[in-house]
């Protein structure tokens, strides 16, 4: 199988990239007003039935569930007593899974200034709430916090979920930025389903090896047999010396303690973010970690490129012994940009998500972007980041790069994007926080930007919102940035057999003011029924309406 897919990426894009139309393979649900201000979500359930969430600004959370027919069974507007739906703005949702058979959803809130954690759980027909419980809590904020977060580098206090795509075993990290103790800053808890109910595991503190400061870099769930997880531990000069270790470390079921096991890395990873999973292929986990080193400003334009450090390391699960590390720098995308878009500058992209396919090869997905920011009277006023080239890279078993392709877009989002963006967004992370654009308020375009991958069987996919010209256009260096979404459509790649087509998702617009475009942050991809759902949008003049749009198997969706 792998030797196949080399073939085919070998040579993949050397064929005439054509436009094709879609064979009519999707379904539609009836047609709704388009959502107020607020954040969307669509969730396949495996009994067939979808749901979507809309959640408000201060309403709750309104819910629609549409059955296998795609029909409309049921509404619902969900508030509570336990959390608070007027501070829906001011919420974070950690996670959203489908766990026994429900939607659950864990939704972060701070209350009388403690940082709470809660677990929702939906009727899987009704969309009914099932259940409700506060199952985290940390130490309320005090006076001073604020500051020690803003100008001491104080990371806030916070939750992690992360579950085992294989399973109904979750795990929650409660990250205690401001305890005292070392070994009392970060907790995990793991959950599985006991007789239909969400039970404890496993339940420890995490032992800080000696060190003064930790901080969470990734974890992975192994069913309820185990959780993996990987923090670096540092200290500082009025701490103990400048020691610093990346720690990688396993908590068994049932077990109090965790096992650990220190590794030298000398370079500085208090600024690291990671991804970690399990591959069955190779019997290791991979560990994806993206390190910031430096960020360059211009002082005229305001634009800010900031500088990582990229490594893919493989970890064997028994001993923790790190076997290898390897740079990830998507050099067969630089060079795919350098000869197919005649950019010698190359790629420059950020990691977006760590992709292990069913070959157990690994697909890395990188984006280029870039911040910048307007001062005026030496204060911040507006922050946009530029979104800019989708870059894919296939690894082998080994971490060495294979073959490396873009994808040519270019968008505008207000506020603050960071790496890793799609690998959170899939796992259903939200924050209205996240889309403050400092003085232009809450910004609700973010969410049609950046793009979708796609990976089943036979085949493998890109989507993203772009301008019909751009997207029809071959002269890569006069796309215009996509700014006005209502503009746009959303246009997709497809890799197969050693072709590649591009082609609007939902039908080539006919007249100028007509548009179809999908609230990317919205998508779900069912891997057991490959079918791709999302929230889409459609204009013609000054009409727009939403539907629900199911792709029933991205397969075949080419004629």
């Amino acid at each position: 199988m792998r030797n196949i897919l080399l073939t085919l990426f070998s040579t993949l894009l050397f064929v005439h990239t054509g436009l094709a139309q879609h064979a009519g393979n999707i379904e539609y649900s009836t047609p709704f007003e388009e959502p107020e201000a607020g954040w969307n979500k669509v969730l396949q359930l495996t009994n067939g039935n979808t749901f979507f969430f809309h959640f408000t600004k201060k309403n709750g959370i309104e819910i629609s569930v549409y059955d296998k027919s795609r029909k409309l069974i049921s509404s619902k507007q969900v508030t509570s007593e336990l959390w608070e739906p007027r501070k829906m703005r001011d919420s974070k949702i950690e996670g959203m899974y489908e766990i026994a058979g429900q939607p659950v959803i864990f939704l972060h809130q701070l209350i009388d200034n403690t940082p709470t954690l809660f677990r929702i759980k939906f009727n899987a027909n009704t969309g009914e709430m099932d259940g409700e419980k506060q199952i985290c809590t940390l130490p309320k904020y005090r006076a001073g916090a604020a500051w020690a977060m803003m100008v001491g580098g104080v990371e806030p206090a916070d939750f992690y979920v992360e579950k085992d795509p294989n399973s109904d075993n979750y795990a929650v990290i409660n990250f205690n930025s401001f305890a005292h103790e070392s070994d009392e800053r970060i907790e995990v808890v793991h959950y599985g389903i006991v007789d239909g109910n969400h039970k404890i595991l496993s339940r420890a503190f995490y032992d800080a090896q000696g060190f003064k400061y930790t901080r969470f870099i990734g974890m992975t769930v192994n069913g309820d047999k185990n959780v993996y997880l990987c923090a670096y531990g540092f200290n500082t000069q009025n701490s103990g010396g400048k020691d610093s270790r990346v720690i990688v470390s396993r908590l068994d079921k049932g077990a109090k303690e965790f096992t650990n096991k220190l590794i030298d890395f000398t370079d500085d990873f208090k600024d690291t973010k990671g991804i970690m999973q399990y591959n069955p292929g190779t019997g290791m986990l991979q560990l994806l970690t993206v390190t910031f080193i430096n960020g360059k400003s211009n002082w005229f334009s305001g634009r800010t490129v900031s500088t990582y450090l990229v490594l893919m390391s493989f970890i064997d699960p028994e001993s923790l012994f790190i076997v290898s590390t390897k740079p990830v720098m998507g050099q067969k995308i630089s060079e795919f940009v350098a000869d197919k878009f005649g950019d010698e500058k190359g790629f420059s992209g950020m990691p977006q998500d760590m992709i292990i396919n069913k070959d157990y090869s690994t697909t890395v997905l990188f984006e280029d972007m870039y911040k910048e920011t307007m001062m005026q009277n030496g204060r911040v006023v507006s922050v946009k980041t530029y979104l800019r080239n989708a870059g894919l890279s296939e690894l082998d078993n080994k971490g060495a790069e294979l073959e490396g392709y873009a994808f040519a877009k270019s968008q505008m989002a207000n506020g603050e994007i960071n790496p890793l963006y799609i690998s959170q967004k899939g796992k259903g992370y939200w924050s209205y926080r996240d889309m403050r654009g400092i003085s232009f308020g809450y910004i609700d375009n973010n969410a049609f930007m950046s793009y979708d991958y796609i990976n089943t069987d036979k085949n493998r996919y890109i989507l993203f919102n772009d301008y019909p010209d751009n997207f029809l256009g071959d002269d890569h260096k006069k796309k215009k940035t996509v700014v006005t979404i209502s503009s746009a459509n959303t246009g997709c790649y497809k890799m197969n057999n050693g072709k590649m087509e591009k082609y609007f998702l939902f039908g080539a617009p006919k007249e100028d003011d007509e548009s179809r475009f999908c609230y990317v942050e919205s998508s779900h991809f069912n891997k057991q029924t490959n079918v791709y759902a999302t929230l889409l949008m459609e204009k013609t003049g000054k009409k727009k309406e939403a539907k629900i749009a199911w792709i029933k198997s991205l397969i075949s969706i080419i004629a």
